[in-house]
Parts: C-alpha cells; sequence; structure tokens
C-alpha cells in the first residue's frame, strides 16, 4: 500500500494595530511565509491598505505592482477577508497602512 506524504504549513494568526502614517504602523514578520490575508473586523472604519516592503525591518519601500504601474492599494470593507498581495512575500518585512487607525486581523500560511 502507498501513502501519500503529508506537507504540513505552519499558519500564523495576529492582529495588528494600522495606522495612517508608515512610522506608527507595526511591522509585520512575513519572510517565513508564502501567502497570507488580511480581515477586516465588524465596524471597522479601515476601507483602504496601502503596503510598505522592507529587507532590513527598518527601511521601508510602498510595494509596486509587478508591472510598476503603481503602488499596491486595497479597497476594502469590513467583515470581509482579502489576500495579501503575493508580491509583498518577497520581502522579510510587511506594514499596512490603512485609511483610518484600527485593528485587522492577519493570518499567515508557511
Amino acid at each position: 500500500m502507498l501513502e501519500a506524504a503529508i506537507i504540513e504549513r505552519a499558519s500564523v494568526g495576529l492582529t495588528a494595530s494600522l495606522n495612517t502614517a508608515i512610522g506608527t504602523t507595526e511591522a509585520i514578520l512575513i519572510g517565513n511565509h508564502a501567502s497570507g490575508s488580511v480581515g477586516i473586523p465588524t465596524g471597522s472604519s479601515v476601507t483602504t491598505l496601502t503596503y510598505w516592503v522592507s529587507h532590513d525591518g527598518v527601511t521601508y519601500v510602498p510595494l509596486y505592482t509587478v508591472d510598476n504601474a503603481a503602488a499596491v492599494t486595497q479597497t476594502v470593507a469590513q467583515t470581509r477577508s482579502y489576500p495579501i498581495r503575493s508580491e509583498a512575500f518577497g520581502a522579510r518585512f510587511l506594514k499596512i497602512v490603512a485609511n483610518a487607525a484600527g485593528d485587522v486581523y492577519v493570518s499567515l500560511k508557511g
């Protein structure tokens, strides 16, 4: 009898406090993960997310689309979950700047 190998990937869930400025938004270590999502809780005032990345956790730059057309932003709504753009996972650290201060739920998959 053949048995299939089971590949397990660790997942991490956390609450991130977002702000309207890059300097006051929490950094999220994403270097060991390959994908993830952001959940907007009920009652949240957050409607726009802008992604910033860093290789060293000190200097952050806006994440741009693959075609270099624009910085990556997402329009979001409360009580929904959205994938984090795959381009972000080439960096070690991620900061998400929002249009309003508030907490979001972040799930990261290994």
